[in-house]
């Protein structure tokens, strides 16, 4: 059986944000949270053959990020970039993901990435998920697919957790999955000579302008600055009881002991 996957991935940026930020091709790439899930899909469709599509949501400039993860082995990609997507929130994205998504014929499975380095929220795969009334496991470690029905892994809390169900389906990848392999030269060359990466805007996808970008967004981002550290050392002073005691009584203080 092949699998016709799509992984979406996100572009990120790459450098210490401070304040407002503007997105280029030479301060983003790949989202490292994306890498292990492209060698997911990769893996399983080496194993039962099939193909792997990536899908993302952003400029221009976010080409850059998909050329990277066709390098390591996906057969295409798809960019929705659209003027009306600017200032969207994680539900706006995952309103576009699944958009498209039900316009790409037969999908099997869909793969996410745990979460992004630049918002970190972990919201984007759940919600599409969502929107395309699939069922979803997050953050799987293992997946084995066998007549159309998948079979997963992850662990929470110390637990290993098991789950079945039928395809189609989404998953989010545990990072700790694999560690991506080198991209040599020849797969970057074989990526522009012979990949494509298609653009869709709004009308393709089927979406209203007004149900995407800033004004459509529930939540927003209103700065974004490096956090200032607050830590201090104290040092106690006296005999090995009195520090013992003098110890206790600041924990008690700070309410991190009773």
């Amino acid at each position: 059986m092949s699998l016709n996957i799509v992984v979406c991935v996100k572009s990120v940026i790459n450098a210490i944000w401070s304040g407002k930020w503007t997105r280029t091709k030479e301060n983003s790439g790949l989202n490292p949270f994306d890498r292990p899930v492209v060698e997911m899909a990769r893996s399983l469709v080496d194993e039962h053959g099939g193909e792997v599509t990536l899908l993302s949501m952003g400029p221009d400039s976010a080409s850059y990020a998909l050329y990277q993860a066709m390098a390591m082995g996906a057969d295409h990609a798809i960019l929705v970039c659209d003027k009306a997507l600017k200032g969207s929130d994680t539900y706006v994205t995952a309103t576009v993901l699944g958009a498209a998504l039900k316009i790409i014929p037969d999908v099997d499975i869909v793969l996410f990435g745990t979460r992004s380095s630049d918002s970190d929220t972990g919201h984007v795969g759940p919600q599409t998920a969502e929107m395309l009334e699939l069922p979803i496991v997050t953050n799987i470690l293992k997946v084995s697919i066998k007549d159309k029905k998948f079979f997963v892994e992850n662990k929470v809390d110390g637990y290993i957790e098991q789950y079945e169900g039928i395809c189609p389906a989404v998953f989010t990848v545990n990072p700790s999955f694999m560690e991506s392999g080198h991209t040599g030269l020849h797969e970057i060359e074989n990526t522009f000579r012979e990949k494509t990466l298609d653009i869709w805007d709004l009308k393709q996808i089927g979406l209203d302008p007004s149900r995407t970008g800033a004004h459509a967004s529930p939540t927003k981002i209103i700065s974004l600055n490096k956090e200032k550290k607050q830590e201090k050392c104290h040092f106690i002073q006296g005999s090995m009881e009195e520090k013992a005691e003098a110890l206790t009584e600041q924990l008690k203080k700070s309410g991190m002991v009773v």
